[in-house]
């Protein structure tokens, strides 16, 4: 009777380890809100997926306008593009809000993604490939992502829901004790190394037991069609979802052959028999799903080897000590697998991420204003941040993530190559700008403080190692650097936890148009550069919001040409004042502070600089002419005597003075 009691525990305990493994996974990738969402956008780039959404987009406006159907592959294709661009992210994610709250919380709101921005971009890009043919949109163009794939996601999903929260870590820790109390129900001694083994045993059959239902599901989805959406959707839905459940087959597995080997008898025949019956089915995955089984067995290696090197560090020369140490380690890992899938995750998609107000830049009233209709809060130098180590000379209290959530929607930024030197964090200008940056560093900072900065660096007799890079520097980058890959994908960041905000670049580029645009694409933010059109007119601010085109970049030196329209000529579309004053006096009541500096003098926008050169009183100074007063006063001048709306209003310390009050006026918002 006992015999029989130690078998059904040990089968039951394997069970629940079984089921609490697969409900760790579902709690940690699904019922988590920014990695559900995260998953299910990835599934919306899926090719595949893509490509059947496109399709029925497609079929959509053709059942709107027939007789567009001669232009069926160019929507088709448009579409299909469309539909996969990362830069439908955030609308994805906003779409995605009622659909995870129907899924896991349990609320009745319509799920649906609604395609009509989708679509204004496939007909913007049809009547511009096709001028002739007038294309509009219908007004109830939609997707029901709630029955994509797998049927309606009502009130039904919510008990299971639940229940495997519940199962996420009450089935685990149910399946260790059951296991461990198998040990305790046949006569003898050393119990408790007979429950390590029993735990082992019951660990390792639950990761093969996963492992096979793993390799039985990806045979059975693999037979899905990829050309209709369900068969687009499974295949992609687990290809997001098969590579957690191997991971954490293969770390069960690893935790309980570590038990099974290290506590278990040396003759004990069922260690042979585990490991033929483990071979044999690995041998099984690799044929069935060679890829993930491979990834699976890496995942066991590395396991293996980490575990390997904790107890070399800690065992000592006696064999008992280094059962424990395995054992400890082992059953280290299992409790770490079970907090892991059971720790509760955050069951709200952040809300400015998933938050969908209306507003743009912040207020509803600037969504229906063309962007050079729009004054836009500005930092000079934003990269010269006196937060960040290393700055000599800084313009700005901290660094450009900080200054965008502080409101700063417009960065003045420098750019030069640069190569990292044989001293920590220093890096020297170097190229054939090399003598202008020193130039340029000489006369805004003085001869004497900029040698007395690079005393201080001793970054006199630098010696440069590693390749030529772009950095953000004001000239000299041994006064200060920081890397320009870096900050892009800061700002690819910001950019995509902030879906309705509009940024401008403004580069003072010593870096080519290539380099820079190579480093734009590799930060994953070229889907949201805006190319405007030569003698066309600007998008409103909900207009590129809703595209995605969020991001208007303009080079001061060299624009991108024909290879790279987005990379602006910046002077042919900027116009500014002068921007070199040494005293507040000289910038407050000097003659001609608003008179044209560069430019065209038909470019639509104008540009403020509104900051005063003189590192002995920089924030003083800065304090003093940001003042509402002062700063309010003078672009009121520049808009009568210009006859034009200052778009960008650049300052240092953005910090001190009033400059969000004195845009909002502008804006007419205060």
């Amino acid at each position: 009777m006992l015999r029989l009691a130690r078998i059904a525990a040990l089968c039951i305990g394997t069970l629940l380890l079984l089921v609490g493994a697969v409900a760790g996974v579902l709690n940690h990738e699904v019922l988590d809100a920014d990695r559900f969402a995260g998953h299910v956008d990835a599934v919306r780039t899926d090719p595949d997926v893509a490509r059947q959404l496109g399709g029925l987009l497609t079929d959509r406006l053709l059942d709107e306008q027939p007789d567009l159907v001669a232009l069926r592959p160019l929507l088709e294709t448009t579409a299909t593009g469309v539909v996969s661009s990362r830069s439908l992210s955030p609308l994805v994610r906003r779409s995605l809000s009622p659909l995870y709250d129907a899924l896991v919380l349990g609320e009745d709101d319509p799920v649906v993604l609604r395609l009509a921005d989708v679509g204004a971009v496939v007909v913007a890009a049809v009547t511009t490939l096709a001028p002739q043919v007038a294309v509009s949109l219908p007004a109830d163009l939609d997707v029901r992502l709630s029955d994509i794939g797998a049927g309606s996601l009502g009130s039904s999903a919510i008990g299971p829901i639940h229940l495997v929260r519940l199962l996420s870590w009450l089935a685990p820790l149910l399946g260790l004790v059951v296991l461990v109390a198998a040990a305790f129900l046949t006569p003898g001694s050393d119990r408790l190394r007979r429950a390590a083994v029993d735990v082992g045993r019951g660990a390792a059959a639950a990761a093969g037991l996963l492992a096979a239902l793993l390799v039985v599901a990806g045979a059975l989805v693999r037979r899905s069609d990829p050309e209709t959406l369900d068969g687009a959707v499974h295949r992609a839905v687990w290809d997001q979802l098969s590579g957690p459940f191997w991971i954490v087959a293969a770390v069960v597995a690893a935790a309980g052959l570590a038990l099974v080997l290290v506590a278990g008898p040396p003759s004990d025949r069922s260690r042979a028999l585990l490991r033929s019956g483990l071979i044999a089915m690995v041998g099984l995955a690799l044929v069935i799903d060679p890829a993930r089984v491979a990834t699976a067995l890496l995942w066991v290696v590395g396991a293996g080897l980490l575990v390997t090197g904790v107890v070399t560090a800690v065992v000592t020369l006696t064999r008992a000590r280094m059962v424990r140490a395995w054992a400890f380690a082992a059953a280290a890992v299992l409790l770490v697998a079970v907090v892991i899938g059971a720790w509760p995750g955050d069951h709200h998609l952040a809300a400015s991420q998933a938050a969908d107000d209306g507003a743009c830049n912040g207020h509803v009233e600037l969504c229906d204003r063309r962007y050079d209709a729009v004054a836009f809060p500005a930092t000079h130098n934003s990269m010269a941040a006196a937060s960040e180590p290393g700055w000599f000379f800084a313009e700005q209290p901290d660094g450009i993530v900080a200054q965008l959530d502080a409101g700063i929607r417009t960065l003045l930024i420098d750019s030069w190559y640069g190569r990292a030197t044989d001293r920590p964090r220093i890096v020297t200008t170097v190229g054939e700008a090399r003598d202008r940056a020193i130039a340029e560093a000489d006369g805004s900072f003085g001869r004497a403080a900029v040698d007395s900065a690079l005393r201080l660096q001793n970054a006199i007799g630098l010696a440069p190692r590693g390749p030529e890079e772009a950095y953000l520097c004001h000239g000299l980058c041994e006064v200060g650097s920081t890397s320009w890959r870096a900050s892009l994908d800061g700002l690819r960041s910001w950019l995509d936890a902030h879906p309705r905000e509009v940024v401008t670049l403004i580069v003072q580029d010593e870096v080519s148009p290539a380099d820079t645009a190579a480093l734009v694409e590799q930060a994953g933010l070229l889907s949201d550069v805006y190319t405007p059109t030569a003698g066309g007119t600007w998008p409103t601010l909900g207009e590129m919001v809703e595209s995605g085109k969020r991001l208007v970049v303009m080079m001061e030196n060299h624009g991108g040409g024909t290879a790279f329209p987005w990379l602006l000529q910046g002077f042919d579309w900027v116009q500014d004042t002068p921007y070199l004053f040494r005293t507040p006096a000289a910038l407050i009541d000097g003659p001609d502070t608003c008179r044209r500096n560069r430019g065209r003098p038909d470019a639509p926008l104008l540009l403020v600089n509104h900051w005063v050169t003189d590192k002995t009183a920089e924030v003083t100074n800065a304090a003093r002419v940001n003042a509402r007063a002062v700063l309010g006063a003078r672009v009121a001048e520049c808009r009568r005597e210009r006859d034009m709306l200052p778009n960008f209003v650049a300052v240092d310390f953005y910090d001190r003075g009033d400059l969000f009050g004195v845009v909002d006026q502008l804006n007419g918002l205060d």
